[in-house]
């Protein structure tokens, strides 16, 4: 199991760099909804897309400000061992050692007032998938603790660039045995995935945008149009 090992330098610059040269130029914004804002603890999202695990990272770079552990495969973090200093630790699912390893770590975090955020799926499943379907291990850190949910719903509007509407919910689970806590899980988070498309659908005014709002290319266009014939 590799543990994490934050660096506060590396993280402003690598922030930075996602948000002005990967986020920013790819999507219009990022709405949360603000009526369920989570307080830390253990994270459960869906997972339909690459990018899920940088706008998580904006998330909480510019709104949650969570001290924020992610729990990645191990394959994938000796690829990309910066993302350590992120904190990133890694599960190696073939390890029955190792995933106690893991669980035990990801539990210290918790204790001490850390989040730990996981992508339950598994793997990126579109988000029009139903139903939706998690793996086992979610379960392994409910230990009566209070599980916040969140759902990313990527949509296309009026702009050039998708919006990516983000909500959470905080849930309490009750079942007792291992599968029904997993089905309760799944159940909750595909509604909680079906009410954020249905906010995006009637496109909902509970959410604020991440970031300050900048013109889209149709709004730009419009000006310099606007501009050429006032000289005209």
């Amino acid at each position: 199991m590799i543990e994490s090992h934050k660096k506060k330098w590396f993280n402003n610059l690598f922030s930075t760099f996602v948000r002005e040269r990967q986020i920013r130029p790819t999507f219009h914004n990022i709405y949360i909804r603000t009526d369920d804002v989570p307080t830390p603890g253990l994270f459960l999202s869906t997972h339909s897309a690459w990018w899920d695990g940088l706008i998580m990272y904006m998330i909480n770079e510019h709104f949650l400000r969570h001290d924020i552990h992610v729990l990645i495969d191990e394959d994938g973090l000796r690829r990309f061992p910066f993302f350590r200093h992120l904190g990133a630790f890694s599960v190696k699912k073939g390890s029955l050692s190792d995933v106690r390893a893991s669980l035990a770590y990801a539990n210290e975090l918790l204790a001490s007032g850390k989040s730990v955020w996981m992508f339950p799926q598994g793997q990126e499943m579109p988000q029009e998938l139903r139903p939706v379907e998690i793996e086992s291990g979610a379960t392994l850190l409910l230990n009566d603790r209070p599980v916040q949910l969140c759902a990313m719903y990527y949509s296309f509007e009026n702009h050039a660039e998708p919006l990516v509407y983000v909500r959470f919910r905080t849930v309490v689970v009750t079942s007792m045995t291992r599968r029904a806590q997993k089905q309760e899980i799944a159940q909750a988070l595909e509604a909680l995935y079906d009410d954020v498309r249905q906010d995006a659908i009637i496109r909902s005014d509970a959410y604020i945008p991440l970031f300050r709002p900048r013109c889209n290319l149709a709004e730009w266009t419009e000006t310099m149009f606007r501009l050429g014939r006032g000289r005209s």
